[in-house]
């Protein structure tokens, strides 16, 4: 073909691919305002939820008995219910029942006792190699 022929078919495609790209449909162009149900970013910052005690994670290594609060005591009970607090991330056997300390570093366990004396050993450790323990003397007369 010519030139003079393509010149004119080539430009004309321009046109309409640049009036369809933008928009030039023929309607009207009014603005729309955006519904009601739009909502508005918010943004959300975190707080630290305050625990009843401390958490440690860090630091020196502490036992803590909760129950029973004596290291000695005479108890017609048995099992016998051990519950301590520790370091979150320290062991804790309690008569070599190794116990898991939860979030808050609480740890408890049923210990059964045998009429008589009892000697319940709970040892904490960390892998520092620290190590606390402590002795319950549990007299059970059934």
């Amino acid at each position: 073909m010519n030139k003079r022929v393509l010149f004119p078919i080539f430009l004309g495609l321009i046109v309409v691919t640049l009036v369809a790209c933008l928009g030039g449909d023929g309607a009207s162009d009014e603005t729309t305002e955006p519904s009601a149900a739009v909502t508005t970013p918010t943004q959300v910052l975190a707080t630290d939820v305050p625990s009843s005690t401390p958490v440690a994670t860090a630091g020196e290594l502490f036992l803590q008995l909760v129950a029973p609060a004596e290291t000695e005591i005479f108890t017609a009970v048995s099992p016998m219910t051990v519950t301590g607090r520790t370091r979150v991330d320290a062991v804790v056997t309690i008569n070599d029942a190794i116990v898991e300390p939860d979030i808050d570093g609480m740890f408890t366990l049923d210990v059964p006792l045998e009429e008589g004396p009892n000697i319940i050993e709970v040892v904490a450790s960390v892998a520092s190699n620290e190590q606390m323990d402590l002795v319950l003397v549990a007299i059970y007369e059934p």
